[in-house]
């Protein structure tokens, strides 16, 4: 298992950075106790947001054990075959191309872009939930590319503190802008603004930067409706972004008309416009070094003036674009936490969210959810308004309309004495889903964000434990030199290359603890008397749900469903195009839910069913065997064999003519995991495969098979 070291870390940045000794600071940061007033997220005082740039979550923590990574038991299946992993490309005589290790101490892993981010190489990419044209630009060479502890020391040490958020997708399949929007307004000019959604960095030019007039004007086709940051300002709540002055016009209030012009002795400069070197001159006004960011963020925290919302926007070179090092970025967020640290008393109440606005053009495995608009096959019982870009006629690639997201999953670490631990939270989150958790936490209500979104991405309560007792996580803290000179070392070795030889990525094994989540998602299945197979989705859960299914035959494209909380929808689509005599297919759904439905529909076909009963409060499954034929049948339930469960990994069951037998497999010694096939004797084409978890309301582990196993092509 790959572990990090015990010493102090970071030392140094890159030049004109000061020297930072951070000495046992994760150690200091787990000490701290929680601001337990109420034992509610009412404790929370200050939420610190800072968003990074373009990362994904497999090139970033794919690796790191207990998420649904490199080792995930149950990828998505391309055309022909071969796994997610295996993406079709002619840069490799394989005829695809794997993830691979970019080794920072031996390439220059820390210096590679991504590849083209726009909605359109998005969409072509996602191929409307197939998930298989990553490769066609060429570009594998740096998307495929991920990293490991040894080449991000501070934030897998972070993530064995703290929770990962391993569903945690930016809001669009695009740029920058569109996703910084949804964070900063709740959406892009969708949502129920009920405009044309902004899919690309129009309006980059706009944004303020070293050598722009401060009073220069907007377009008048620019931003209007209203921003999170007013709403917080008419209600009193205290915000303010600290931002470098070269940062990449990443501070997306300055593109709203209430903030540009705006005069420099109102509040909403004061806090949404102004720079940290504000008052500065010369060149110590333009320097972005991260210093003066510290400094500014430091010096609030220590007067006790840290707002109760705060957004951070640090320079262009330290904000982790792929044309920037990643190390100056852990050496940033280590800063702004010391800061926190410090001063025990602030981060008692803190909440710190380090996100990333979108992914980059880097690879991640898991498609991301989308709500089935204009031809997308599927259907959604909460309304998809705001959620659709029309191209029109468009081009052969983009025409028609199309989802705007969600977006490509991004790497999520949140940081406060509310969880700690080292966990995983894998409820499905969005940058709408911060100004949620500001909702709930401050009362102040964004109307901008879409009925779907609000129904399918949670508020990130999840993630944290406000009543149970303090965590604290013994560590062995990473060993760095300073890593001006990781960085240097990097720069010097040769370019990043596809492996001549290449290798399955295996990921850190082991689990980690798992938060509870809100879902409760029944699928009832079955051949009806017309020879159609009738899928049944019901949610009894607290939030929406957004599932997919696949046709294993690779006939038809996928569908996708939206099922609202409470809320059930039953589907025969795939027999829309015409009769069918026989069926594969694959649902997909939230935290790792999984079904296969697979058999003949032809006359004479085995007459049997299955159905998959949660029994929460018990943390077990009852399979319901059901014989409908005129002959006894024996079926074969066999348990996955990562699952440890009691009573044997595989039974056989006899079932007489007209009669049904339940077999309940309890799941204690799998953390309430299981995956189970169920076969019949004498057909062959005859499937039913279940997998998921059962959700008990506690915490439990993650999923025992993410690491057991190595992933292949």
């Amino acid at each position: 298992m790959e572990r990090t070291t015990r010493r102090h870390f970071l030392r140094a940045a890159s030049a004109g950075v000061a020297v930072a000794q951070l000495p046992g600071l994760i150690e200091r940061a787990l000490a701290v106790p929680a601001n337990r007033r109420t034992g509610t997220l009412r404790d929370v005082e200050h939420v610190v947001i800072h968003m990074q740039e373009n990362r994904a979550f497999d090139h970033y923590l794919g690796k790191l054990n207990g998420v649904r990574g490199f080792g995930d038991p149950r990828p998505l299946r391309l055309a022909g075959g071969r796994s997610v992993w295996a993406q079709p490309s002619a840069q490799h005589p394989d005829g695809h191309v794997l993830p691979f290790h970019g080794d920072s101490k031996t390439t220059r892993a820390l210096t590679v872009d991504g590849a083209e981010q726009s909605h359109p190489e998005n969409v072509h990419i996602f191929n409307r939930g197939r998930y298989d044209r990553w490769g066609h630009s060429g570009a594998l060479h740096t998307r495929m590319l991920h990293y490991t502890a040894s080449d991000l020391p501070f934030y897998y040490a972070l993530a064995d503190a703290f929770t990962v958020c391993d569903a945690y997708h930016c809001s669009t399949m695009t740029q920058t802008y569109p996703n910084r929007l949804h964070l900063f307004s709740g959406c892009n000019g969708g949502g129920t603004v009920g405009g044309d959604p902004q899919m690309h960095n129009y309006g980059e030019d706009e944004t303020p930067s070293a050598d722009m007039a401060e009073d220069r004007p907007l377009r008048p086709d620019a931003y209007r409706w209203t921003t999170y940051a007013e709403r917080l300002q008419a209600a009193g709540i205290e915000w303010k972004v600290y931002q470098e002055y070269d940062n990449f016009g990443d501070n997306l209030l300055s593109v709203f008309p209430p903030f540009r012009p705006c005069a420099r002795d109102s509040e909403l400069y004061r806090r949404g416009r102004s720079w940290v070197s504000e008052h500065k001159a010369g060149a110590d006004r333009k320097r972005s070094d991260g210093e003066q960011l510290v400094e500014a963020f430091r010096s609030d925290v220590a007067a006790g003036t840290l707002p109760q919302v705060s957004w951070i926007v640090t320079a262009a070179d330290l904000s982790e674009h792929p044309t920037a090092e990643p190390s100056k970025g852990e050496h940033v967020t280590a800063q702004l936490i010391e800061a926190l640290v410090d001063h025990p008393e602030v981060f008692a109440k803190t909440v710190f969210l380090l996100v990333y606005d979108e992914a980059g053009g880097f690879y991640d495995h898991v498609p991301p959810p989308v709500p089935p608009v204009g031809d997308y096959r599927g259907h959604s019982t909460v309304p998809i308004e705001g959620e659709t870009k029309d191209y029109g006629a468009g081009t052969a690639e983009v025409a028609g309309k199309h989802p705007i997201g969600l977006g490509i999953r991004t790497p999520t670490i949140v940081v406060s004495p509310w969880s700690r631990g080292g966990f995983v939270c894998s409820e499905l989150f969005d940058h709408t889903s911060v100004l949620r958790f500001l909702e709930a936490r401050f009362g102040v209500a964004e109307p901008n964000i879409s009925a779907w979104r609000r129904s399918v991405c949670g508020d990130l309560t999840s993630v944290f434990d406000f009543a149970g007792s303090d965590r604290a996580a013994a560590l062995d803290l990473p060993s760095t030199a300073d890593f001006r000179e990781r960085v240097a070392r990097s720069r010097a070795g040769p370019v990043n290359a596809i492996p001549a030889t290449q290798v399955p990525t295996a990921q850190m094994p082991g689990q980690r603890g798992h938060r509870p989540l809100p879902y409760a998602i029944d699928i009832v299945a079955a051949v009806t008397p017309a020879r159609r197979l009738r899928i049944e989705m019901i949610n009894r859960g607290r939030t929406g749900a957004a599932l997919s299914v696949h046709d294993n035959s690779d006939a038809q494209e996928p569908w996708h469903y939206t099922i609202g909380a409470g809320d059930r929808f039953a589907s025969e689509q795939w027999h829309d195009a015409g009769p069918i005599p026989a069926y594969d297919l694959t649902l997909r759904g939230p935290n790792g839910l999984w079904r296969r439905y697979a058999g003949s529909l032809e006359a004479g076909a085995v007459a049997a069913e299955v159905l998959l009963l949660q029994r929460g409060s018990e943390g077990a499954v009852e399979l319901v065997l059901r014989n409908d034929s005129v002959t006894p049948l024996v079926f074969a339930v066999a348990m996955d064999s990562n699952y440890p469960t009691t009573g044997g990994g595989t039974r056989r069951i006899t079932v007489a003519p007209g009669q049904q037998v339940s077999d309940v497999w309890k799941l204690a010694a799998s953390d309430h995991w299981y995956d189970l096939a169920v076969s019949v004797a004498g057909d062959a084409a005859f499937l039913r495969r279940f997998a998921g978890k059962v959700e008990s309301g506690r915490a439990t582990r993650t999923d025992p098979a993410i690491g057991a196993m190595r992933v292949t092509a």
